[in-house]
């Protein structure tokens, strides 16, 4: 796992957070996180699709080809917004892999909140804003809600 801070120049890495909090900017109701087909009430989020399926889903695409750049992105499996509500509690989903074979999975923290991504060895990232962390997909890990902010704000790809 590899994390870095401070990952995208401070004006573009505000354009994206601007784009995304857009009070227009569309989003998807996903009534499970990582469950495996059980519905639990507390357990959803919001999603916005970048890419899928060999192509581009999203007007916000084009803006985010200097961040693919960077993380030599070679072949797309996938790449998405997600938005995490807060609760009032801290919620932690289960444990998923995001595909089932090696891949590299990166997440870039839109926002600072005390949501976290949790991995299988029980190691911690914590939710700061332009910070970005990579690691095999393949391997399990977990979201979380945040208690401290209004949503938790995350962008997803994976890749090889």
């Amino acid at each position: 796992m590899i994390v870095k801070d401070n990952f995208l120049e401070e004006g573009y890495f505000r354009s994206i957070q601007q784009f995304v909090m857009n009070p227009h900017f569309p989003w998807g109701f996903q009534s499970e996180v990582a469950n495996h087909g059980e519905i639990q009430d507390d357990h959803f989020y919001f999603l916005h699709l970048l890419y899928d399926q060999g192509e581009p889903k999203s007007s916000l695409y084009p803006e985010l080809i200097p961040f693919y750049e960077m993380l030599e992105v070679k072949a797309f499996i996938r790449s998405r917004v997600m938005l995490y509500t807060n609760q009032g509690k801290q919620i932690i989903h289960e444990r998923h892999v995001d595909k089932p074979y090696s891949h590299k999975a990166s997440l870039l923290y839109l926002n600072t909140n005390n949501g976290f991504t949790e991995f299988d060895d029980g190691k911690r990232v914590e939710s700061v804003e332009n910070r970005l962390v990579t690691f095999d997909g393949s391997k399990e890990h977990s979201s979380s809600t945040c208690t401290d902010e209004k949503v938790r704000l995350v962008l997803a790809i994976n890749y090889f």
